[in-house]
């Protein structure tokens, strides 16, 4: 029961550090001046055509001036007119409701798509610095490997004067040199490029900026913050509101109707007792039914795109939790690298040792005993690189996540 007491102790103890850790390792704002700014008209953009698009049933109302000329009563006379007309649907069988929830819907689904755009740039920026990161490692890992293939190649010559080896052993030696420093140089190009790539997305120097620390990320966090899975049930909702603004669209129609004029008398009707008004008004109302032969195709259509819409938001949901355990085990399998890579530079080490003490005692050279070394060294560059690649898999998970930003 102790047992059991210590070990929950260590758990709380396990997730507080975690939970502090992770509260350093959110995602930041990598991109450029530019790119914030055509984000920002996005999102700009997207809000006025939204706001357009929830009054778009509200009909203009127009105003008509003209000015006319006739010589139909013998001399030229001219009359003006000027009209103020409405034609507005006050009732579409709910059909106006939805358009205000359709815009809705698809204004905020496109806001996330936004954001996710946003989302996908900041990745490939810090993917940039961490591939940066791990190829200034992986230089430098070179850097021992080939110092390793310079002394092979010094050792193999040595014997191979000595008649102690053959040539075949040092011609392996040079090969695997050559193809090493062909593999730095490779990498080098790499470099070059990866440089030329965060230029286009960041105005940051890629070796001063500070890149976060990620730690694991908590499943329910993960699910329940997911911008895709928020995205697509508002498409959902988006695709259920214009199936039924597509079934009103076939429903009957009722609106009011009112006209404005002020207009000179035609002179038939401008006698002194004529009861004619220059300026009056005309309202009414009007029930619309239209009838089409697509009416039912077109139904069914977005009909269609609704339950379309449904499939993919589930199949969104198990992607998102797929990707997760997918992550989960990538990392598992990074852990249990960096620990045989722990385990080999603590072989290595060992090995060190000794090469030193034979060293002394002159039954190895300090070739040998430098060979070593590097190989410590090596061993241990391994587990930093490894550490990148988790961090790699941890921006994976964190990208999409609403409250990592």
């Amino acid at each position: 029961m102790k047992g059991l007491s210590v070990l929950k102790k260590l758990f709380l103890l396990f997730s507080l550090f975690l939970s502090v850790a992770m509260a350093e390792g959110e995602l930041v704002d990598v991109l450029s001046a530019n790119k914030e700014e055509l984000l920002k008209y996005q999102k700009e953009q997207n809000q006025v055509q939204s706001h357009k698009l929830e009054n778009s049933w509200i009909n203009p109302i127009t105003l008509q001036y003209s000015k006319n000329y006739s010589t139909q009563f013998g001399n030229t006379i001219h009359t003006q007119q000027f009209v103020i007309a409405v034609d507005q649907p006050i009732f579409k069988m709910g059909g106006i409701w939805s358009a205000i929830k359709y815009a809705k819907a698809l204004g905020k689904a496109n806001s996330l798509d936004i954001e996710l755009q946003k989302r996908e740039l900041i990745s490939k920026a810090l993917t940039i610095l961490y591939n940066l990161k791990k190829s200034k490692l992986q230089l430098e890992k070179l850097d021992y490997t080939i110092k390793n293939d310079n002394l092979d190649i010094q050792i193999q010559k040595e014997q191979y004067e000595q008649g102690l080896s053959n040539r075949t052993l040092y011609d392996k030696a040079l090969l695997k040199h050559n193809a090493d420093v062909t593999s730095k140089l490779e990498l080098e190009l790499s470099v070059a490029k990866l440089e030329n790539d965060f230029s286009l997305l960041s105005d940051h120097n890629p070796y001063t900026f500070r890149l976060p620390n990620f730690s694991m990320l908590g499943k329910e966090r993960y699910m329940d913050n997911q911008l895709e899975v928020q995205r697509d049930t508002l498409r959902v909702e988006e695709k259920n509101q214009n199936s039924y603004m597509t079934l009103t669209k076939y429903l009957p129609e009722i609106s009011i109707t009112g006209r404005y004029t002020n207009e000179d008398l035609n002179p038939l009707f401008a006698s002194p007792n004529s009861k004619i008004k220059q300026s009056y008004y005309n309202y009414g109302f009007k029930v619309t039914l239209p009838i089409s032969i697509n009416s039912f195709d077109d139904i069914q259509n977005a009909k269609i795109e609704y339950l379309n819409a449904k499939i993919t938001l589930d199949e969104k949901r198990k992607t998102v939790s797929n990707n997760y355990k997918l992550a989960v085990k990538r990392l598992e399998i990074i852990d249990k690298k960096i620990a045989l890579s722990q385990e080999d530079a603590s072989s290595y080490a060992s090995m060190l040792d000794t090469a030193k003490d034979l060293e002394k005692i002159g039954d190895q050279t300090s070739l040998d005993t430098q060979m070593v070394e590097n190989n410590v060294k090596v061993r241990e560059l391994d587990q930093e690189i490894y550490k990148i690649d988790a961090q790699l898999e941890l921006l994976g998970l964190y990208i999409n996540v609403a409250d990592a930003l």
